[in-house]
């Protein structure tokens, strides 16, 4: 049988750890024991896990937020960014192809076609949607009022989203001073979840170790010492 500190020797080494992964990393191990909560076993480790995530990051995990709450933040976001870039190579397209004749007017909303809005990422945003607004300023004075209506609810709608996730990162980024105790805890209950999970699978503890993605928690382990080579002798002349 794999020993315990075989699986989980150095995973939840703290002060090597970011809050970035610790974060993402929790939320990946609480998403896999819901998953696994086969008539409530993990209950109360997923119970435990999230009273110590809140108190730390802030904030429930995505996944308690969806099932509690019904939605998340992250999920606001990707919805008001996805209604918008259907709107906007959809019917919005549409529309400025009718109006505007000329080619040279149409490529000032798309200079790079529809690809660069389906592929844009978030911090990339704001950027598109004030060419946007400069272009419906500029050669759009004939669009309709419905069609700056609509356009403008979007743009709005994933301006504000941004904004709010921008607030909360930071309300995240400046409750790190003065948590080390909340962080700790937060560790120790990581810790206490492993060695309960390979009481759990104790014929099979690697099986414990699916629990948790060392891409977050195991990626800190110093890189292995590459014996020397043996010295080579001067060749005698």
């Amino acid at each position: 049988m794999l020993s315990f500190e075989k699986i989980f020797g150095d995973w939840f080494a703290d002060d090597a750890i970011s809050f970035e992964e610790l974060e993402a990393g929790t939320r990946d191990h609480l998403e896999r024991l819901r998953q696994g909560n086969d008539h409530d076993r993990f209950a109360a480790l997923i119970a435990a896990t999230e009273t110590c995530y809140e108190a730390y990051f802030g904030q429930r995990s995505q996944a308690g937020t969806a099932h509690s709450g019904g939605k998340g933040t992250t999920l606001t976001l990707g919805t008001a960014r996805q209604q918008l870039v259907d709107w906007l190579v959809g019917a919005g397209r549409e529309y400025v192809n009718y109006k505007l004749k000329d080619k040279a007017q149409r490529l000032r909303f798309y200079p790079n076609g529809a690809d660069e809005y389906h592929q844009a990422d978030h911090p990339a945003w704001p950027g598109l949607l004030e060419r946007y607004d400069t272009a419906l300023t500029e050669v759009g004075q004939g669009f309709e009022a419905d069609f700056k209506a609509t356009y403008t609810q979007h743009r709005d709608a994933l301006l504000g989203a941004l904004t709010a996730q921008t607030g909360q990162k930071k309300a995240q980024a400046d409750a790190r001073v003065g948590t080390h105790a909340e962080r700790d805890l937060l560790t120790r209950q990581l810790s206490r979840n492993a060695r309960t999970l390979g009481l759990v699978f104790d014929e099979h503890p690697e099986q414990a170790g699916t629990y948790f993605d060392k891409k977050y928690f195991n990626q800190h382990q110093p890189a292995a010492k590459v014996p020397a080579g043996k010295p080579v002798s001067p060749s005698l002349g």
